[in-house]
């Protein structure tokens, strides 16, 4: 694999399938297909006056609009761009609070009710400050930078490199703000309802960009291709940082399978890389975070090889850590590209895990986790759509690594959530093999504590 890893296998992926990769529903990018913000009323329908001001969305789908700017809810839940976002519509009323009502048109409850935290201010030309974007700007370069990743080398890249590139991309700007704005909604709980909704439509927006540019193809140069990596990062510690709920019927970012859509989103992350960028991605403005994606890697297999070199020379032989996974899948499993795949799924999770329990690793980085979901998005994390059995327990170990580096705000409690997901699904005879893995996060006696919502 370029960048991050070498490649398990040839890719050959074209800039075309990494466009359905990354941006179809169930790829990971947060298609607006999402459940509405906590806090909000419920979708119980009730007699209402009608509203003559609403989206012509909600007009024609005859339901109650509450007429919230920039997009009504109706249109954020059910995936559908609010005909306020369009050209000739006012598309900065969420900075700057609803717009005014016209002295023919009837004022809504809707948009009166609601306080507006950010008022604008005006400017002697008649302009207006975007203050919200600007606070989430300040937050991410003074704040959310540090947070990504545990690594200070990096941060100056988050900080400078990255914000220097939103200047000239709107989409890569947009992400970065979605998770400042979930940071914040982290961190000012009393606000929250209102920074994940901004985020999200920040994020609704950044992806139609980037959609356009993917849809030109075979014409995607390789500034473009490293630009459309990095935002498939973002949208990493987005969906990451995004709401959820343990029931699959509300929550965000969860696919079919029942599993959340970043798992399979490095799958069109390693399309770019591998199918556009190769090699050349180290001459891009993306370079030093594949650069530090690939020293982890290297310094993973590094201590992989001391540790069995020392377990060589000793007596009795320690068992690896996964060996009891390892033969189970070995007895049921006989198609030999099924196993294939397994094993090398198991090999990798393996050498994540060693490296945990290392106490010479001068420090434990989140990327660690990740690089070992990149080395599998080819092989195993395709088996998770389906799902098979055997793929299901595999990844429920990788919610030991989950656990291990969930300091980090945006990977919080996702640990236990994806066990949760995976008992629901293994059946009797495998949930046995997710034994050490359930002791492993804290279940006492296979009962989880979960936070049912964040």
């Amino acid at each position: 694999m370029s960048g991050l890893v070498p490649p398990a296998e040839p890719a050959g992926v074209s800039a075309s399938s990494a466009q359905n990769a990354l941006l179809t529903p169930g790829s990971g990018l947060p298609t607006p297909s999402i459940q509405q913000p906590p806090g909000y009323a419920g979708t119980a329908r009730r007699t209402h006056r009608k509203s003559r001001t609403g989206c012509s969305t909600c007009k024609t789908r005859k339901i109650k609009c509450d007429e919230r700017h920039p997009a009504c809810l109706n249109c954020i839940s059910h995936g559908v761009e609010c005909p306020f976002l369009k050209p000739g519509t006012d598309a900065n009323a969420s900075f700057r609070g609803p717009p005014k009502a016209k002295s023919h048109s009837p004022v809504s409850p809707a948009s009166t009710a609601t306080p507006q935290p950010n008022p604008a201010v005006m400017l002697p030309e008649g302009g207006e400050l975007p203050l919200l974007e600007l606070e989430l700007l300040h937050n991410f370069t003074t704040r959310t930078y540090t947070t990504l990743n545990a690594d200070s080398s990096l941060w100056e890249f988050w900080r400078d490199d990255v914000v220097q590139l939103g200047l000239s991309c709107d989409y890569i700007m947009r992400a970065v703000l979605a998770v400042s704005a979930l940071h914040q909604a982290y961190h000012r709980p009393e606000r929250r309802d209102f920074y994940v909704e901004e985020g999200i439509l920040l994020h609704q927006k950044a992806s139609r960009s980037a959609m356009r540019i993917m849809a030109s193809g075979d014409k995607i140069d390789q500034d473009q291709a490293a630009s459309l990596f990095l935002f498939s990062m973002l949208t990493m510690f987005f969906a990451l940082a995004s709401p959820r709920r343990s029931n699959p019927d509300g929550t965000f970012f969860i696919g079919e399978s029942g599993f959340p859509d970043w798992a399979f989103l490095l799958s069109g992350s390693r399309s770019i890389m591998d199918g556009v960028l190769g090699e050349r991605g180290l001459e891009t403005v993306a370079a030093p975070f594949l650069l530090y994606g690939r020293r982890r890697w290297h310094a993973q297999r590094a201590i992989m090889e001391a540790r069995a070199q020392v377990e060589a020379a000793s007596e009795p032989r320690a068992a690896p850590l996964l060996a009891p996974l390892r033969a189970r899948i070995a007895a049921a499993v006989s198609d030999r590209d099924l196993l294939g795949r397994y094993k090398h799924a198991v090999d990798e999770l393996e050498l994540a895990l060693v490296v945990r329990q290392d106490p010479e690793t001068p420090h434990r980085d989140v990327l660690d986790a990740m690089v070992w979901l990149w080395a599998v998005s080819d092989s195993l994390v395709p088996l998770l759509k389906v799902p098979t059995q055997e793929a299901v327990a595999i990844f429920a170990h990788f919610c030991v690594l989950l656990k291990h580096h969930e300091s980090h705000w945006w990977l919080q409690g996702w640990g236990e959530h994806i066990m949760v997901r995976a008992h629901e699904i293994l059946d009797d005879e495998h949930r046995s093999w997710i034994e050490w893995p359930i002791r492993e996060i804290g279940w006492i006696d296979g009962v989880p504590v979960v936070r049912t919502e964040r």
